[in-house]
């Protein structure tokens, strides 16, 4: 134990860090049940997937165009306003692994888009999400809003 201080005290901050992040690394890559981690993963990340072992939350899988579907996890009693609160997070965490800079205007895409899971439209924001009957590893997907059309009446004089 004193010469793992002796070394220590011989080494910067910067290489301690790096060795850190490197023991880590490899421990989730040869650790059978923690090989599926990111090696960046966080502590929010880390709650909320001992929460959902203890099954207090409830993993969702969010369908996209063209893309890999996105992984959220939400408590089991969640509203749908938390569900879109919880994906813009994880997209969040997504852009940041994948180093992407692209800014989404999340309030453009919720009067544009619902969600929808079995034909059933999430159009109410404080409903809870267990009323559309959505379970843990369920699948939904996004439902381009139809634009509402007003009746307009001609009236021809004559």
């Amino acid at each position: 134990m004193e010469d793992i201080a002796e070394v220590a005290d011989t080494l910067s901050h910067d290489d301690l860090l790096e060795i850190t992040k490197s023991s880590l690394v490899n421990l989730l890559r040869t650790d059978s049940l923690l090989s599926d981690l990111p090696s960046d993963i966080i502590l929010e990340e880390i709650i909320s997937l001992i929460a959902v072992e203890h099954g207090q939350s409830i993993s969702i899988y969010i369908a996209r165009d063209d893309e890999p579907p996105l992984k959220v996890i939400v408590p089991q009693n969640a509203t749908v306003r938390e569900l879109k609160k919880a994906i813009a997070r994880h997209f969040e965490i997504y852009q940041q692994r994948t180093g992407s800079k692209v800014k989404i205007s999340w309030k453009y895409i919720w009067r544009t888009y619902n969600l929808s899971f079995d034909s059933f439209t999430l159009d109410d924001n404080d409903s809870c999400i267990g009323n559309y009957g959505i379970s843990n590893k369920d699948t939904l997907s996004y439902k381009k809003k139809r634009k509402k059309t007003q009746n307009i009446v001609c009236k021809l004089f004559i």
